[in-house]
């Protein structure tokens, strides 16, 4: 896994800390969703931040000779939702979606007149998804970085698992959504 980790920052397993740092900032600034507006660039910033937390800290770094590289240590769940979900934020901010609602783990953005609604979560179940319905308003789109258990497929809602780029619920409409959530597919 460690190796995954040096050839995303493009360092060698011999690289200093700030060797690693100083690639880590050269490619998000490349790949930074702000700065990219390929597709994919969320998902390959959130690679690029999972590989520099690893790297980032000595004792979690594989030592050349002595260390296996399943003996490194994993980035930390919470970590890795922080910047999918930062990441996939900055996409939609980026599609020119207002912020309407933000408590921190759920951010409410609308576009257009009527509004269009779309509910970004880093966690999502089905109890969730029937009580966003209910405190939000009709929602062209939840996604959701984590979902547990299953997402009714005859919702009016398109559902995009961002963890795993899948999608559950209604087919995806024309209009100013199509592009943006094609683009986490």
């Amino acid at each position: 896994m460690a190796r995954k980790h040096y050839d995303i920052l493009q360092v060698k397993p011999d690289s200093t800390v700030e060797e690693i740092q100083r690639a880590y900032r050269r490619l998000a600034l490349r790949y930074h969703p702000d700065r990219n507006p390929s597709p994919d660039a969320a998902s390959q910033m959130a690679a690029i931040n999972e590989a520099y937390e690893v790297l980032k800290v000595s004792d979690q770094r594989q030592d050349k000779s002595s260390r296996d590289p399943i003996d490194a240590k994993p980035v930390r769940s919470d970590e890795l939702t922080a910047s999918i979900f930062g990441a996939a934020r900055a996409v939609i901010l980026r599609h020119g979606w207002n912020v309407s609602q933000d408590d921190g783990s759920r951010v409410v953005f609308e576009i257009g007149k009527p509004s269009y609604r779309i509910l970004l979560v880093d966690r999502l179940n089905m109890e969730a998804f029937i009580r966003s319905g209910r405190r939000f308003g009709e929602l062209v789109a939840v996604l959701a970085v984590h979902i547990d258990g299953p997402i009714p497929a005859t919702s009016r809602t398109t559902v995009i698992d961002l963890m795993h780029a899948q999608r559950y619920g209604a087919e995806l409409s024309d209009g100013p959504c199509k592009s943006l959530l094609s683009g986490f597919l």
